[in-house]
């Protein structure tokens, strides 16, 4: 039985397809739904048949960090102790909210658990979820399956995606909510980052499970020139010289120049498409500058909440 208040928050934008699952699994609970403005009648199918749950409306789409923090700074004004952010496409197992809670308490080095990502079917490990896993070459967890050795409670990763993250108000209190530099992806990442920085962990519970229906293709890396193919190289220049761990942030400057050689370079080497995608390039970190977000983020606080 859970003792401590926990609310679940779940940004959503023309969820229909999920939102029913999503929410029928999460019954037991509080939750709070931050609506990003739909167009497919989300929120009034929400308000017609879940009367139950606390639903924010947007005016515009906001983007899911500044979205999941309106539901954060709600359920910490409500008093909970635990938030579980949700994925408007993924669904609870029976029990699992129960089993991370126990474990969090015993380990209250963790700043965000997250339990094992199932697909929607059920059948094998989300795609995206593996690939944070396959990253981790060192934290034992692949090994103990394979060995069948006893596996551990709880094995640290450097970054799991946000799909199901359990974080204590503790680690809110101590960081904040979603960096604003993010709109739709990095978030998750940046916040990571922050996580490990302050002196708290990041771990996923090997006997919780979540199924997540994502068929999520970010990691398939888009046509060079596109609008998608910039979004994601300007999400990872965040990403990477954001990162309050690093000093990093201070050579973002260099970015312009460094953009514009390789664009003298595909010109004598008659590559006309990396010579406009490089150009391009230089445009968009052209006058980045991540030093006061560093400073920001360096310093405790509930930062963006």
């Amino acid at each position: 039985m859970i003792t401590q208040k926990i609310i679940i928050v779940i940004v959503t934008y023309n969820g229909m397809p999920w939102i029913d699952k999503c929410l029928r699994s999460s019954s037991n609970f509080k939750v709070i739904v931050v609506d990003n403005c739909s167009s497919d009648g989300t929120s009034d199918h929400i308000k017609s048949n879940y009367p139950d749950v606390e639903l924010i409306q947007q005016q515009k789409n906001l983007g899911f960090g500044a979205a999941n923090n309106i539901g954060i700074s709600k359920a910490l004004r409500e008093g909970a102790d635990f938030v579980f952010l949700l994925n408007q496409d993924a669904y609870l197992e029976e029990g699992v909210l129960e089993k991370m809670i126990d474990v969090a308490k015993k380990n209250p080095e963790y700043g965000v658990l997250s339990p094992i990502h199932l697909k929607g079917n059920g059948r094998g490990l989300e795609p995206v979820f593996s690939y944070y896993l396959h990253k981790e070459n060192d934290n034992g967890l692949f090994s103990d399956l394979i060995l069948q050795k006893s596996t551990k409670d709880i094995y640290d990763i450097s970054m799991v995606n946000a799909a199901a993250w359990l974080i204590p108000r503790k680690t809110f209190e101590t960081i904040g909510g979603f960096q604003p530099l993010f709109f739709l992806y990095g978030e998750d990442d940046n916040y990571c980052q922050r996580v490990w920085y302050h002196g708290f962990k990041v771990g996923v519970v090997v006997n919780c499970f979540i199924r997540h229906d994502s068929n999520n293709n970010y990691h398939i890396y888009p046509v060079k020139g596109t609008k998608k193919y910039y979004e994601k190289f300007l999400n990872r220049i965040k990403v990477d010289y954001a990162d309050v761990n690093s000093e990093r942030y201070k050579r973002v400057k260099n970015l312009g120049s460094f953009y514009f050689k390789k664009a003298i370079v595909s010109l004598f080497q008659n590559d006309f498409e990396s010579f406009k995608a490089n150009l391009k390039k230089r445009e968009i970190v052209n006058g980045l500058d991540f030093a006061k977000q560093i400073e920001k983020d360096r310093a405790k606080g509930m930062h963006y909440l």
